[in-house]
This record gives structure tokens, C-alpha cells and sequence, in this order.
């Protein structure tokens, strides 16, 4: 029913960094730093892996993850990485967390959008088809934002786990069940 693509998090070495000569010392398949484009460093620990984006303040964000276990294995590898450099103890503790999960799923109709943004409250959608083909709906009671479809597409953004998202999800069906199919 709901399938991750993205999952995202971040985490605080507690440390600042010279983010460039981390850059040098690193032996990764991919790493970035232009400051005059972004002061973050982009790396990746595996060719077209995960994402890792690192900060001067030791702040970090992964993403690019389709798993928690790949976000959670992603995370480790970094601080191990780290740790190998001296850059941190390896007994540090990032306060790692999960900060988005972003899902898709599938209604089981095509949905009229003009009908669902009357139906859902003008106050919680927004729905310009001339800017965005999708509706936007924030629903009050979640904390997630759904992308609706006309071909009944759902993107789930926003949540901080997948059962949140599964929630707003089943909200949402409801909400179309009941609106449209009257």
C-alpha cells in the first residue's frame, strides 16, 4: 500500500569541522565542496549510495535512503569513516534521528481534483493546476503533507515514520470515499 523512496535523517558530531580538508582526506567514490556554490560537503560512501551532506558545524543530513535500514547502515558507515580519520572517537554519539519519511501510494481511482479540493476545505488544499498538476492537501489532524493526482497517485511527504504516513494515507481514502463517491 505505501512504499518509502526517501527517507531522511540527520544527525550533530558535536564538532566543528574544516569541512575542506575532510573533503581531501576522504577516499570516497563521491565528494563535492565548492563554498562559493554551497558551504555543505556532499559525499557518498558508495557509488549512487545515500547521499550525506556535512556542515562546518558538524551537522549532518543523509537522504536518498529507500529503507530505514539503509538510512540506519548509511549513518554508521559515515561515523566509521569518520572515526577512521581521527575526525571523531569512535564511541561518538550523533543523536541520529529520522527527520522525514516520503512515501507514494496508489488510490484505487482516478480522482477529480477540482471536486476533492471543494470537498477536502479550501482552508487545507491548494490546487492551481496551471502551476502544479497535483493537489496539495494538509490535513490538520497529521503532521505530513499529501500530493494528490488525478490518476490517483499519492505522495506522502512530511512524516517522521511510515506509520504516520499510512495513517494520513487511510485519512485521505476515507476522505475521497466519502467526498467523491456519493
Amino acid at each position: 500500500m505505501i512504499s518509502i523512496v526517501n527517507a531522511v535523517g540527520s544527525g550533530d558530531l558535536g564538532v566543528e569541522l574544516d569541512v575542506a580538508k575532510v573533503e581531501s582526506d576522504l577516499d570516497l567514490p563521491y565528494t563535492e565542496y565548492d563554498p562559493s556554490n554551497y558551504h555543505g560537503l556532499y559525499l557518498r560512501l558508495i557509488e549512487d549510495g545515500p547521499l550525506v551532506t556535512v556542515y562546518r558545524s558538524g551537522k549532518y543530513i543523509i537522504s536518498g535512503c529507500s529503507a530505514f535500514e539503509q538510512l540506519y547502515e548509511t549513518n554508521d558507515g559515515f561515523l566509521t569513516t569518520l572515526s577512521e580519520l581521527d575526525i571523531i572517537d569512535a564511541d561518538t554519539e550523533a543523536g541520529f534521528t529520522v527527520q522525514n519519511v516520503v512515501c507514494t501510494a496508489q488510490l484505487d481511482d482516478p480522482v477529480d481534483l477540482n471536486t476533492l479540493s471543494v470537498a477536502l476545505g479550501l482552508e487545507s488544499v491548494e490546487y492551481e493546476p496551471e502551476q502544479f498538476p497535483g493537489l496539495i492537501y494538509r490535513p490538520a489532524d497529521y503532521p505530513a503533507v499529501l500530493l494528490v493526482f488525478a490518476n490517483g497517485k499519492v505522495v506522502v511527504t512530511g512524516s517522521p515514520d511510515v506509520d504516520v504516513a499510512e495513517c494520513v494515507f487511510a485519512h485521505l481514502q476515507e476522505q475521497v470515499t466519502t467526498c467523491l463517491k456519493q
